[in-house]
């Protein structure tokens, strides 16, 4: 025989001998006089017992707790008791530790072993459904009964409605309710066999009823109400829509949740909405953020071009973040609109009359709002010349084409700007929401940097360039002036007033409410130019010295010659050799 097939008897026999020793190992296991381990009779262990140790340990105990133990069964709307008397429970214990003992026994050694090595780890309850004596017709009897008492038939609900009334009614449905007596009665076994008393909370089956709808109502019946609230696209308060009808959601959850065969009466009324424009307006446009008044002098020109922009832009609001355009807002200033030619300050100092003039003014009273509300200003420009209306520093030009003023919401809130004319005032007042800050009021000034004074000169006439002017003094009457040479001039008008030039800064103080001073920035620099008063002078004539021994009667009114009409005064033969204009009659020459 070869080595290889020694090897194979060998391996051979030594597999023939394991499985002759599992084998005998697992015909000893079926053998054996001991409960396998982790084996439980109505939760005693009787694991490694006898048959007699399992006995004592179960009969006594087992039996006692059955038959004191009490299953209560908790229903939806009732309790079902089912006590130990009444079921005549009694448990057969020589059949319940027979069980254990035939455990892992009786489906020969290797089913025995694999069995064994799973008690080891888990536990078995032997089932007591063959060892117990229970009166099946008590607890199924019990359970049809509170079967019976819990049925109830399926009844939907109704809804009506009364047109003359505008009322609807509803009585709520119930749902069919049942009790599935077949699966509560396994139930209750089931909890006898595994010797488990507690409470057993079981449910009914239910078929819903139909829902309420009440959306049908509602849809034809009912206007719905509306809040007030601000329209930011078209910068105004939109007032509340009062609504007819009832509060769908609030009645069809209360009808949801409401007892079976409930009515309920819903009327039909006016809603007010929960957000009026009473109430908003509280919010919106409730604060003036700043006012002024700036005082103008009558014109009846220019009183009404302030009157034409004060309308263009009274009641402006500017939404968060928004900019208002002075030349934006007001537009062109043309006589199609109403405007009339009213004094502007043009390019080189003039003050001459245009078609909007004085509208400036409106511009400046703004301005004094945006400085003392402390809102951004995104555009401004002073006068070429101080204004009488507001402080220096803080006026604010416009041109149209050219010029703008520009300021930005800078709050968290829509801005409202009331502008009008009356009592010789302009009105200008920036309304919104009080905002919380730091600082009680505001407080402005300014300082002058430095001052160019102006002068008088004076011009021949009233189309005369700035370099043809020449400086000089008048008299306190304002109807003579002198020049250098001591020549003297009649005053016949007065081309320009005067203004000093100035360069200003502008400071904010942020005052608490006592005037204490908190901080303060500057806000803008100014620069005003000088001009001078320059009047429309004529030169003053002075007649000629007639001589004591001449004829007055060759002598006009103002002084001049005219004796001899045949005399040429202009020939410097005629006795004008100092080419004076005047002849004298004593000179030689003149015969």
């Amino acid at each position: 025989m070869s080595a290889g097939g020694k090897v194979a008897i060998i391996l051979g026999a030594l597999v023939l001998v394991a499985a002759l020793a599992v084998c005998a190992y697992g015909f000893v296991l079926m053998g054996g006089n001991a409960i396998y381990p982790n084996v439980y009779i109505a939760g005693i262990s009787v694991g490694g017992l006898n048959r007699e140790a399992a006995l004592a340990a179960v009969r006594d105990e087992v039996t006692s707790r059955f038959t004191a133990d009490t299953l209560t069964i908790v229903l939806p709307d009732q309790t079902v008791t089912i006590d130990s008397d009444a079921s005549n429970i009694a448990l057969n214990a020589d059949e319940a530790v027979d069980a254990a003992m035939t455990y892992g026994r009786n489906r020969g050694p290797i089913s025995a072993i694999l069995t064994y090595r799973r008690a080891q780890t888990g536990r078995y309850d032997v089932n007591l459904t063959s060892s117990l004596d229970l009166d099946t017709e008590y607890i199924r009897s019990t359970l049809e009964q509170a079967a019976a008492k819990a049925e109830k038939e399926l009844v939907q609900p109704s809804v009506t409605f009364d047109e003359s009334t505008k009322t609807i009614t509803v009585v709520t449905g119930s749902p069919k309710v049942s009790l599935d007596v077949d699966r509560l009665y396994d139930t209750v076994l089931a909890r006898y066999d595994a010797g488990n008393f507690s409470d057993l909370n079981f449910d009914y089956d239910t078929t819903p009823c139909d829902a309420v709808d009440l959306q049908p109502y509602y849809d034809k019946y009912c206007t719905e109400m509306k809040d007030a609230y601000y329209d930011e696209e078209k910068h105004e308060l939109v007032p509340e829509v009062k609504g007819f009808g009832f509060d769908l959601e609030y009645y069809t959850q209360q009808i949801a949740m409401a007892d079976a065969g409930q009515t309920f009466t819903i009327q039909m009324k006016d809603m007010i909405p929960e957000v009026t424009l009473e109430t908003l307006e509280k919010e919106y446009f409730s604060a003036t953020l700043s006012k002024y008044d700036s005082p103008y002098v009558s014109n009846a020109d220019r009183t009404k071009n302030l009157e034409l922009a004060c309308e263009a832009i009274d009641g402006t609001i500017l939404n968060p973040g928004e900019i208002f355009s002075f030349n934006k807002v007001v537009g062109e200033r043309t006589p199609e609109k109403g405007y009339r030619p009213a004094t502007i300050y043009q390019a080189g100092g003039k003050s001459e009359a245009e078609t909007g003039g004085g509208v400036c003014q409106v511009a400046s009273t703004i301005y004094e709002c945006v400085l003392y509300a402390d809102l951004d200003v995104v555009e401004r420009a002073p006068h070429m010349f101080t204004v009488t209306y507001v402080d220096m520093g803080q006026d604010a030009t416009i041109y149209w084409g050219s010029l703008d003023f520009k300021f930005k919401n800078s709050t968290e809130h829509p801005i409202r700007i009331d502008a009008s004319v009356s009592g010789g005032y302009v009105h200008i007042a920036l309304v919104g929401t009080a905002e919380e800050k730091d600082y009680d009021h505001i407080k402005m000034t300014y300082t002058t940097l430095s001052t160019t004074p102006w002068k008088t000169v004076g011009v021949l006439s009233a189309d005369a360039k700035d370099e043809d002017a020449f400086e000089v003094t008048m008299d306190a009457a304002g109807t003579t002036a002198t020049d250098a040479q001591g020549n003297t001039y009649t005053v016949k008008s007065v081309l320009a007033t005067a203004y000093t030039g100035s360069t200003v800064v502008t400071y904010r103080h942020f005052m608490d409410k006592d005037n204490n001073e908190i901080s303060q920035e500057k806000v803008a620099s100014s620069v005003y130019t000088k001009r001078d008063r320059k009047l429309l002078l004529e030169p003053l004539t002075v007649a000629p010295e007639i001589p004591e021994d001449a004829n007055p009667d060759d002598y006009d009114e103002n002084g001049n010659y005219i004796g001899d009409p045949s005399v040429d005064p202009t020939d410097p033969d005629n006795g004008d050799d100092d080419n004076t204009g005047y002849i004298d009659p004593n000179d030689p020459a003149f015969w």
